[in-house]
């Protein structure tokens, strides 16, 4: 298995000169972490520390939806999008990355908080859109979505 931190100190160092290689072992030092995070599930203590991460994240993405209808932001305007894609990315982050974990050790329960974490993030989407973001979003799966 591949150390992420080195990866992560290798892309680092291409940034400067190539992107394109630096953008790859981005993603390698990702698949490395998630790899070393998925054996961790075997032990107890790992898996509940991954599984309290997991649900600051859920918790942080809800707080700036709060925040958000708190501040009563005009759909389409700045404040608007600005929270949208705050917690947008916080779900991508969720979705995209924690959501690749497998508990083999049924020491937690994932597939409860994927679930929970989709339908989190199909409601964000919909103020994403409300927001007009002209970046491309992904559902809760990661696909394109090109409506």
């Amino acid at each position: 298995m591949s150390d992420w931190k080195s990866l992560i100190d290798q892309a680092m160092m291409l940034e400067g000169t190539d992107v394109i290689k630096a953008h790859g072992t981005y993603g390698n030092a990702v698949r490395a972490a998630l790899s070393n995070a998925q054996l961790l599930l075997t032990d107890l203590e790992a898996a509940q520390i991954i599984e309290s991460i997991y649900g600051a994240l859920v918790a942080y993405s809800q707080q700036v939806m709060l925040r958000m209808k708190a501040e009563e932001p005009e759909v389409g305007g700045v404040d608007h999008a600005f929270r949208a894609g705050q917690a947008y990315g916080v779900s991508c982050v969720l979705n995209h990355l924690i959501d690749q974990l497998t508990d083999v050790s049924s020491v937690t329960n994932l597939q409860a908080l994927d679930d929970f974490s989709d339908t989190l993030h199909n409601d964000i989407l919909v103020q994403a859109r409300a927001a007009g973001l002209t970046v491309e979003l992904l559902d809760a799966k990661g696909d394109i979505l090109y409506e």
